[in-house]
């Protein structure tokens, strides 16, 4: 443990789609803070054998922890693309057979400088990565500008903004404002500066507080619209790249939608999308989970609906069966850049009072329940057989009663 004391790991991810970077931004910030609650309680030490004082003592102290960077950077791997992108990649081959990647450029540079301005459990991202994330209003909410600052050899000595990725919902809903420790803002110069540009900023209000404003407001500043066509085309490149790695029938995606009841008062938990949604915006539906490799489909969506909702859900399953799993109601597809993504219905009981007075997201806005008197004169706008599935659903619950 001593030799890793202080020192970096660098991980390295090619970009095949857009999407990935949503996906693997969210997955470094919920490893780092796995490994971080690991650390301060004391579990990561279990499976290791203690077999000297220092690693005891490490234990105790409580003096071990992690902190992350990320960021993203275009590269080329030949000279011809030198001029043609702003990094080069260098492979070397060592006799052992091992690789050696040597990064050159203002993108790679950009990284090791912000990566300074991070620490205990904190991930910060660079200025072109928080501005893509911007851009999906499930992420923008997750994007705080501490303050900016002129840091070696990045946009001409310009003020660049200094930007932690924070995601609530793996803190049990506590804000980005009331997670810092109690000392925190004593101990921490970032800290220190996030709180003073709130009451005595060094630019205009709107460039702590509004993030969309400050990004979208350096963007035309520093006319980096180029920079971002030119991120977008590469990674329309590399998809052709890695085409003829992907068979489209194992690119299955498949969506876990639950319709969630209130046993007791018959009453059925509806959702309206919200108004900035790229897809069905302030349309009427059941809520949805996305499966996942790693998580049983169970799992998956009691969870998702937990974060998304705030309720408190148990999926109907199959007890029948050695494999107990949800027992579906319909099946339905949906158009998407892959081709069409796949989907099952099924049914959840809501387990704890749910308080819909209260309810506030980013997905949807607004909830209601209905009643099945109701279905025939609801009007207004809903997905694809959204009667229909309510008209199941009560039946069922009749049969069931």
């Amino acid at each position: 443990m001593w030799r890793i004391l202080g020192d970096e790991v660098i991980f390295i991810v090619p970009i095949k789609e857009k999407n990935d970077i949503f996906v693997y931004v969210n997955s470094i910030f919920e490893i780092l803070n796995i490994m971080v609650l690991q650390l301060k309680k004391g579990t990561f030490f279990d499976e290791i054998e203690i077999c000297d004082l220092d690693l005891s003592l490490m234990k105790m102290q409580n003096i071990i922890s992690m902190k992350a960077a990320a960021w993203v950077a275009i590269i080329g791997e030949n000279l011809k693309k030198l001029e043609q992108y702003d990094n080069l990649i260098e492979r070397f081959k060592l006799q052992e057979g091992y690789g050696v990647f040597e990064f050159l450029g203002n993108d790679i540079d950009t990284g090791f400088r912000i990566k300074a301005n991070t620490q205990d459990r904190r991930l910060v991202i660079s200025y072109e990565l928080a501005y893509i994330l911007s851009r999906n209003t499930d992420y923008l909410r997750n994007i705080h500008i501490l303050t900016y600052k002129r840091l070696k050899g990045v946009w001409q000595n310009r003020l660049y903004p200094i930007i932690w990725y924070y995601d609530d919902k793996y803190f049990d809903g506590i804000s980005f404002e009331n997670s810092f420790y109690y000392d925190e803002g004593e101990d921490s110069e970032l800290v220190k500066l996030y709180f003073k540009n709130r009451i005595n900023p060094m630019l205009e209000q709107e460039m702590y507080d509004d993030v969309d404003y400050a990004l979208k407001k350096i963007l035309k500043d520093q006319q980096l619209e180029d920079k971002f066509d030119k991120i977008d085309k590469i990674i329309k490149e590399s998809q052709e790249d890695f085409k003829h790695l992907l068979d489209p029938k194992f690119l299955l995606r498949l969506h876990c939608v639950a319709v969630c009841y209130d046993k007791s008062n018959k009453k059925i938990l509806i959702m309206k999308r919200a108004d900035n949604r790229d897809k069905f915006p302030s349309c009427w539906e059941f809520g949805c989970a996305k499966g996942r490799l790693e998580t049983s489909l169970v799992e998956q969506i009691e969870n998702e609906y937990r974060n998304d909702f705030g309720i408190k859900i148990k999926v109907q399953c199959n007890k029948d069966r050695e494999d107990i799993q949800p027992i579906p109601l319909a099946m339905y597809e949906i158009d998407s850049a892959q081709g069409k993504d796949k989907g099952i219905i099924t049914m959840a009981e809501i387990v704890e009072d749910f308080d819909i007075d209260n309810f506030s997201g980013t997905k949807h806005s607004e909830v209601r329940w209905i009643e099945e008197n109701e279905i025939e004169n609801f009007s207004e706008p809903t997905i694809a057989d959204f009667k229909n599935t309510l008209k199941i659903v009560f039946d069922r619950l009749k049969e069931e009663k």
